[in-house]
């Protein structure tokens, strides 16, 4: 299959917050062999494609997996694409 898209809406790419996410995740879909891109959007005009403030949010695959807070494995697992 394809290569996974891992978005993150965040205030900015500076954001403490998404890059303890980022790294988080990075760790975990290394570990299980998961083929992924990531892409930090931060222009507000954009987050209105998406109809959330709450920042950061994770979209897998372009669908909105969490508001706020790191997704669980078995969440990035069941939106991922296998190798």
């Amino acid at each position: 299959m394809g290569k996974n898209k891992i978005t993150i809406l965040s205030p900015g790419p500076n954001c403490w917050k998404t890059q303890k996410i980022i790294v988080s995740i990075r760790k975990f879909i290394s570990k299980e062999n998961i083929d992924a891109e990531f892409e930090i959007i931060s222009k507000h005009e954009q987050f209105l494609k998406y109809r959330t403030w709450i920042l950061p949010t994770i979209l897998i695959n372009n669908k909105i997996v969490a508001r706020g807070y790191r997704p669980s494995n078995k969440k990035i697992i069941e939106n991922t694409n296998p190798k």
